[in-house]
C-alpha cells in the first residue's frame, strides 16, 4: 500500500512539473536603457523611457489619434501579467489605461484605473472594449466596473496582476512594498471578441504615468499572488528603484 501512495506521489509531481516546465515568460522588461525592440513597438510621440521606467505622457490630442495608442509586440492568449505603476498629478491627477489582447487596428480590452483624487470614476477599476476603427464600438462593461479594496493615490506606486483565462479576466492590487494582493474586478466577456493579441497602453490628453518591472507568462497560475521572497528578480528591481 505504501508503495502505491509513493508511485502515486511521484506521477502527480511529474504531472506538476510537466505543467510548470511548459509555461513561459513571454516578456521581463525593467525598462533600463532603451525600449526593447524584441518586446515593444511603441510610440514615439507618447512613450518614453525615463528615470529607467517607461513614461507614457500626452499633452495635447482627443485619445483617438495614432500616437495616443502605443502596442507591444509578443501575442499572447491565456496569460498572467504583473507590473508597477505610478500615476502622476500634473497638471491633473491621472488615469492609467492599458490595452490587452490588442491589435493595431484598434481591437482591443482595455482597462482604466482612476486614482482616488481623479475625475470621473474616482478609486475605480472599468473594462471596456473596441472593435476596429468605429469608435462606436469602444463601449464600457459597465456591470463590471468596480471600487479599488485599497486607496489608489496619485504620486505613489503599485502592483497589478492581471490574469487572463479564456474569456474570463481578474485584477488584483497591492500597494508596492505590501505582501500579498487583493481582489479587485473580474471581467467575463462571453462573446470573446479579443482572443489573441498584444499588450499596449493608451494614453490621452494630460495623462502621465509610469509603468515598470513588467512581467507577462503564457498562463494566468505563472503570477504569485501570495508572499514572494526577497531575492526574486521582481523585487530587487522595485527595491532599487524606490
Amino acid at each position: 500500500m505504501r508503495k502505491i501512495v509513493i508511485l502515486c506521489a511521484l506521477i502527480i509531481s511529474a504531472l506538476l512539473l510537466c505543467q510548470i516546465s511548459h509555461a513561459k515568460l513571454l516578456v521581463q522588461d525593467d525598462f533600463k536603457g532603451k525600449l526593447k525592440d524584441k518586446y515593444w513597438k511603441g510610440q514615439k510621440e507618447s512613450w518614453d523611457i525615463k528615470n529607467e521606467h517607461l513614461e507614457i505622457h500626452r499633452v495635447a490630442g482627443d485619445g483617438n489619434g495614432a500616437v495616443d495608442f502605443g502596442y507591444g509586440i509578443v501575442e499572447f492568449e491565456d496569460f498572467g501579467l504583473r507590473l508597477d505603476f505610478y500615476l502622476f498629478a500634473d497638471p491633473q491627477p491621472s488615469k492609467m489605461e492599458l490595452l490587452f489582447r490588442a491589435n493595431e487596428d484598434l481591437h482591443f480590452y482595455q482597462l482604466i484605473i482612476t486614482p482616488a483624487d481623479g475625475f470621473g470614476r474616482p478609486n475605480s477599476a472599468r473594462w471596456y472594449k473596441r472593435e476596429g476603427e468605429d469608435r462606436g464600438t469602444w463601449n464600457e462593461y459597465i456591470d463590471f466596473r468596480d471600487e479599488f479594496p485599497i486607496e489608489i493615490k496619485t504620486k505613489e506606486w503599485y502592483t497589478l496582476a492581471l490574469l487572463g483565462d479564456g474569456s474570463t479576466f481578474n485584477l488584483y492590487i497591492k500597494k508596492q512594498g505590501e505582501l500579498s494582493f487583493e481582489k479587485v474586478s473580474d471581467l467575463s466577456d462571453v462573446k470573446n471578441l479579443h482572443p489573441k493579441g498584444v499588450l499596449g497602453f493608451h494614453t490621452n490628453q494630460l495623462q502621465h504615468y509610469y509603468i515598470d518591472n513588467l512581467f507577462l507568462y503564457d498562463s494566468p497560475r505563472e503570477v504569485s499572488l501570495a508572499v514572494e521572497p526577497q531575492g526574486k528578480l521582481a523585487v530587487t528591481w522595485a527595491d532599487l528603484k524606490r
